[in-house]
């Protein structure tokens, strides 16, 4: 009984300390913990993680690559080896400041980072080549410090004007790389063209000063003598011999002589004029090739960032595809068929043929002409032959077979009509007594 109040009380004391226990903070987003934590400012930091801008994601870089990539992009590498050694001091500074001094950036996955690849920090573009110029100016400075009290600071710089002078818009926090260029032109060193853009820097184990080659002078190409033109010598003139004046005499005089006559004088020889040379036509200047142009819209250095910065989220807002615009062809318009209307038939219209009038002209009624007729002589006329044969025919047709007989009937009476048309047509010729 006495054991029961001991474990009851053991149980509560248990109880108790679960409750009153320290809550656990959340875990931190993955990987915070891994920007921010680089202190050394004497030592570059081994590697660099750097924001993609097209794709969102985070590329951890060597640091002296990084560094040899981004002076490639940034500085022109004709320049003269101090301009690009001041710039390869800059952008190595820059970027470590950023990786001490992280500034609480974090992309949609989660992962921090200390830069962005465009000109919101340095341009950087893995994808393009290292120049030679570029990566020995980084290797020669890579043990060369730049501090302000000992530490690293950030060194903004920008383009400038182009061929501006060495120091002309020096303003104390940030470096013009076309005045760099002019300073290295000038003969300043690394170390001094740092001096005149950022004020209280101090430079340690710079390499020694490279002497920029003088640019070649042009040599005067020599001018050509005009050679002189031959004078020509005058040619003498024959003086004319005077006739002789023929004295008076009484005797015949001699033959005249003849005056020469005087050749012509040649004109002087005229010296051809010497042709001007065209001069040739000057080409159109090159394009200025342009530097990168560092940190873009800065007008004074930013202020440095808290120990323990609040997280920012970096989303990548994938820009919106163009709708699809569905071209539609316009309907081809219907083949109308013209069905050509047929062309009537051509009718030939035949004129009927005449039919021949024959006109029947009633014969004239006989005239009654009182004659004595001879009725002998009539008996030899030949209508008074035929109706005779007819009439004998006929009789004749009595004693054929039927058919025959309908024949030569038919025969007869036409062969009589004909007849006796044909003797209503004819006039006949009757002897009519005194």
């Amino acid at each position: 009984m006495h054991r029961l109040p001991r474990v009851a009380s053991f149980l509560a004391a248990i109880i108790l300390a679960v409750v009153l226990a320290p809550v656990a903070a959340p875990a931190p987003m993955a990987a915070a913990g891994e920007c921010g934590t680089y202190r050394s400012e004497t030592i570059p930091p081994p590697t660099i993680r750097v924001h993609r801008a097209a794709t969102g994601a985070v590329d951890t870089v060597d640091f002296r690559t990084y560094v040899k990539s981004v002076l490639s992009r940034e500085w022109i590498s004709s320049w003269t080896t101090e301009s690009l050694r001041s710039g390869a001091l800059a952008v190595k500074n820059y970027a470590w400041y950023q990786v001490i001094h992280w500034r609480g950036y974090f992309n949609g996955a989660g992962q921090c980072f200390d830069v962005f690849d465009t000109t919101r920090d340095q341009h950087y573009d893995p994808s393009r080549p290292t120049y030679a110029p570029m990566a020995a100016a980084v290797d020669s400075t890579w043990g060369t410090l730049a501090h302000k009290g000992g530490r690293i600071f950030a060194t903004y710089y920008n383009a400038g004007g182009a061929y501006e002078s060495c120091g002309a818009n020096a303003n104390g926090w940030q470096m013009f790389q076309w005045g760099s260029q002019a300073c290295g032109l000038a003969g300043k060193s690394a170390a001094q063209i740092m001096a005149i853009y950022y004020s209280g820097v101090t430079v340690s184990s710079a390499p020694p000063t490279a002497t920029p080659a003088p640019a070649p002078s042009p040599t005067p190409a020599p001018t050509p003598a005009p050679t002189p033109a031959p004078t020509p010598r005058p040619t003498a003139t024959p003086k004319p011999t005077a006739a002789p004046s023929a004295a008076p005499s009484p005797r015949p005089s001699s033959v005249p002589s003849v005056a020469p006559t005087a050749a012509p004088t040649p004109p002087p020889a005229t010296s051809e004029p010497t042709p001007t040379p065209t001069a040739a036509p000057t080409p159109p200047p090159a394009p200025v090739e342009m530097p990168g142009g560092g940190q873009a819209g800065l007008v004074a250095p930013p202020p440095p960032p808290p120990p323990d910065p609040e997280p920012i989220i970096v989303a990548v807002v994938a820009e919106p595809e163009p709708p699809i615009v569905a071209v539609v062809a316009e309907p081809e318009p219907p083949i109308v068929a013209v069905v050509a209307e047929p062309e009537p038939p051509i009718v030939a219209v035949v004129a009927e043929p005449e039919v021949p009038t024959i006109e029947i002209t009633a014969a004239e009624a006989p005239r009654l002409v009182t004659a004595d007729v001879d009725i002998d002589d009539m008996g030899n006329h030949a209508a008074v032959r035929f109706e005779r044969s007819v009439d004998a025919a006929t009789e004749r047709s009595w004693v054929t077979t039927p058919a025959t007989s309908r024949q030569a009937s038919l025969r007869l009476i036409v062969m009589r009509l004909v007849v006796e048309r044909a003797i209503g047509n004819l006039p006949l010729r009757i002897g009519l007594g005194s």
